[in-house]
């Protein structure tokens, strides 16, 4: 392999301080909501910064933001820049403004390959607006279908086909964006890691192996309100109990096994009150591993206990999942150019999976070799206006994200 390539660090920084002025908050936090005029106006603040670099730059249905330093195919460079509500600097607007500086600086010093590197900004991935999420990334996949654009609204009533319309978009053209997969010889990904795991190990930067499955559980428990003072345990029916038992066999499991987590979010006693003795209770279940094995032994250990306690408790209990989400590998020969690039710039980059769900799981599912590199998150916080990554940290992952992208553009 050439020499690294190492980005201009100053720049790479300065890049972030003018994109989060969009959207900016008293708190420290940022608020761009997909298709909100503090969204809109940093996508615009993105093409505008990229034409005046000289870059190729237009957008496609989705309303993402392309842009190419020459030639395509293109290994493309990317993110998001949509926030949740008092969300974060860095979510996102990271993986953005290391695409632009990966560009920037490697057609500045001529780096080989320069030429073959693009940016690709995605719409709407957090989905927190019109309850879609990864809308632009799963457009460009062809796993968006226009009647699901036209149906989505926010909790207001404002439509996301309403949205497009008035920014220039028609919903109807939306299944266009998968053709555009032919411009992509393949798609990298920085971003902060939104956990510990990087901080524990010591180091300022980490290779993503691939993007967990999930699996969402609803649980619905009746038993038998009743007086809590006057109905001994032998006479209770109480439907809390399978739910508790069920976030208890949760944390065990999460104990013992490695690389899985699973989590009860939401538990509530339907009409209950301090003195009676819950008849009625219902909960959420996530389950989250890249082994998609771990996941269904997972599952049905938590249902088989629930169950059992429900049964001892006399109550009825029905469950069902609500959404599975395969497991997402990144490609190897993504992984094998991420490993060749942290030794070339002197990285001892851990490898671990993204235990959150990203713009690139959408995309490798697709059949596009994909990959991603993780920034070290201060105390692990994210979607928060608490979430810090260092400008040395963000550095070192954007020199292993651009080192990355000139070694698949030199290994085509």
């Amino acid at each position: 392999m050439e020499a690294e390539m190492e980005i201009n660090g100053d720049r790479l920084w300065n890049l972030l301080v003018e994109v989060n002025e969009f959207g900016a908050l008293e708190s420290g936090g940022v608020e761009r909501l997909a298709w909100t005029e503090a969204e809109i106006a940093a996508r615009g603040w993105l093409v505008e910064r990229c034409k005046a670099e000289g870059l190729e730059v237009d957008f496609d249905e989705a309303g993402n933001v392309w842009a190419f330093a020459g030639r395509r195919p293109a290994v493309m460079l990317g993110s998001h820049l949509d926030t949740v509500p008092n969300g974060g600097r860095f979510d996102g607007a990271l993986g953005i403004v290391s695409a632009l500086e990966t560009l920037l600086s490697a057609r500045e010093t001529e780096a080989p390959g320069w030429d073959r590197l693009g940016l690709l900004c995605f719409t709407d991935e957090e989905g927190v607006r019109f309850g879609l999420g990864m809308t632009g990334s799963r457009a460009l996949a062809g796993d968006v279908e226009p009647g699901e654009v036209r149906g989505a609204t926010t909790s207001d009533g404002v439509r996301l086909s309403d949205e497009l319309k008035a920014a220039g978009f028609d919903a109807g053209s939306i299944g266009r964006v998968a053709s555009r997969r032919k411009d992509v010889r393949a798609y990298l990904e920085a971003h902060v890691e939104q956990g510990r795991r990087l901080e524990r190990a010591g180091q300022p930067a980490g290779i993503v192996t691939g993007i967990v499955g999930l699996s969402h559980w609803r649980i619905d428990v009746t038993g038998e309100a009743n007086h809590a003072g006057t109905t001994m345990a032998d006479d209770r029916r109480d439907a809390l109990i399978p739910v508790a038992t069920a976030a208890l066999e949760a944390q065990r499991i999460m104990d013992e096994t490695d690389g899985l987590v699973a989590t009860v979010g939401e538990a509530e006693v339907v009409n209950g009150a301090t003195n009676i003795v819950p008849g009625r209770a219902r909960a959420t279940l996530d389950v989250r591993s890249l082994d998609e094995k771990l996941i269904d032994e997972a599952n049905a250990r938590i249902m088989r206990v629930a169950e059992a306690a429900a049964e001892r408790n006399g109550c009825e209990l029905r469950a069902r999942e609500t959404k599975r989400l395969h497991p997402a590998p990144m490609t190897p020969v993504v992984l094998d150019a991420m490993r060749t690039a942290a030794r070339a710039i002197d990285l001892d980059a851990p490898e671990m999976p993204s235990m959150a769900g990203h713009d690139a799981m959408t995309l490798t599912k697709a059949g596009v070799d994909c990959g991603m590199v993780f920034v070290r998150s201060e105390a692990g916080i994210s979607h928060s206006p608490r979430e810090s990554s260092s400008q040395a940290d963000c550095v070192a992952g954007a020199n292993l994200l651009a080192t990355t992208a000139l070694e698949l553009v030199r290994g085509n």
